[in-house]
């Protein structure tokens, strides 16, 4: 059974990632002017293996395809939605993220103990 479960899994994995993790640029990419490079970054630099820069003090992910997002296999599964993982230690990546969830969160007509629950 186990077999069995690992072999459906690894198709899970592959199926949900070309439809839901795969970046395909569109004109959101390019607005406030950059024609140049897509504002998410894509594509990825290609990284064999995960690794901590320490020139940047930062853990750099594993990347095999430029153009998908970083994801947890098991997020993708089993909630199936798009997500990007990142490893934020601290410093200015941390306050980038810190700014992007309060302006995310603002944004939405939400309750204050909706938003308080998600920090």
């Amino acid at each position: 059974v186990l077999d069995e479960w690992d072999t459906v899994y690894a198709t899970e994995i592959k199926q949900c990632g070309e439809v839901l993790q795969r970046h395909r640029c569109h004109p959101v990419c390019h607005k406030y002017g950059k024609d140049d490079r897509c504002r998410f970054l894509f594509p990825h630099e290609i990284v064999e293996a995960s690794m901590f820069d320490p020139e940047t003090n930062s853990v750099v992910l594993m990347c095999r395809d430029a153009n998908v997002n970083y994801f947890n296999p098991y997020i993708l599964v089993f909630c199936r939605h798009n997500h990007d993982m990142k490893c934020i230690l601290s410093g200015r990546g941390a306050k980038a993220v810190m700014f992007y969830i309060s302006d995310y969160i603002t944004k939405m007509d939400v309750k204050t103990y909706e938003v308080l629950s998600l920090l």
